[in-house]
């Protein structure tokens, strides 16, 4: 297994009061199961050695145990830092032998949750070979000794997690974060990586013909909290290069301003108002992370 680009001996310690939003959520019950399963999910993967090695958790819900997002999110995301071949099998063991006794220790006693199904992306013989492949496993759940309990048994539950596993993408920078209720750790992307990676997903939107206003909604949410000196934006500005490098991609100093970058950036703005309480006006926050983006230090810069 590749450990390319991490260093535990570095990585910043951070505890976490994961029971507390997973409880924020008891008035939201499809919402209260997907926490819950998440804590379960997460206490499993601290528990297996293999896991809590090389997967890095990074998206949404780093955002909200991380760094105290109130954006809602209800799939989880990881960095493998492993070789896809044969990953997905190893997984699925660890996974199911051990979510019962992450439920147990965090007191979910009813609640049974079993991987239901992995599925490569892309779909192919040669998924291995693919520059980024990702898995995308769908974690079951159910209250034991009922109906749904029965379907989870017979691989068709009705309520899932999805937790998708990305490959081949270096780690440059990571935190450990200390899960209070369970007593183990998982890693995450630090406060750097995080950024550097939402910036290299907003530059590549064209390429891939995607749209990512969570992106730029993270990165100003991220600014306003965190003061940034010049050594951090060094190594924002770093990282962003490198990960960008991996893709085949040369950002600019006017790279984040090319108006089709902002144009699919704005485009699903308003769907955010169904994951954040009080959405903010798109200009804003897209000129905070332009203001940041600005002052990485390019050489390429006009004088």
């Amino acid at each position: 297994m590749s450990d390319a680009g991490i260093h535990p001996e570095a990585a910043d310690v951070v505890d976490v009061d994961i029971r507390t939003w997973v409880e924020a959520a008891a008035h939201n019950p499809a919402l209260y199961r997907d926490r819950q399963v998440t804590e379960i999910v997460l206490t499993a993967i601290g528990l297996a050695p293999s896991l809590s090695r090389t997967l890095v958790l990074k998206g949404g819900t780093l955002m909200a145990l991380g760094f105290s997002s109130d954006r809602l999110t209800s799939d989880v995301d990881f960095t493998a830092m492993a070789d896809p071949e044969g990953f997905e099998e190893a997984m699925t063991a660890d996974l199911n032998r051990l979510m019962p006794r992450a439920a147990i220790q965090l007191g979910y006693l009813d609640l049974i949750c079993r991987v239901q199904s992995v599925r490569k992306m892309p779909r192919s013989r040669d998924f291995a070979d693919h520059a980024f492949p990702a898995l995308l496993v769908r974690i079951g759940s159910a209250k034991r000794d009922t109906p749904e309990a029965r379907r989870l048994d017979a691989g068709a539950a009705p309520r899932v997690l999805d937790v998708e596993i990305s490959f081949r993408d270096h780690v440059y920078s990571s935190q450990n974060l200390q899960l209070a209720q369970a007593g183990v750790a998982v890693r995450a992307f630090s406060l750097h990586e995080l950024l550097a990676e939402k910036f290299r997903a907003l530059l590549q939107q064209p390429i891939r013909n995607r749209f990512r206003r969570q992106d730029v909604y993270d990165i100003a949410f991220l600014i306003a909290r965190h003061a940034l000196d010049e050594q951090d934006r060094a190594i924002i500005h770093r990282t962003l290069i490198e990960k960008c490098a991996a893709r085949h991609m040369t950002p600019t100093a006017a790279s984040l301003v090319d108006p089709e970058v902002r144009r699919r950036a704005e485009a699903d703005w308003e769907t955010l108002g169904l994951e954040v309480e009080d959405l903010p006006a798109f200009d804003a926050c897209f000129d905070r992370a332009a203001e940041l983006y600005a002052a990485l230090p390019w050489t390429d810069r006009a004088s």
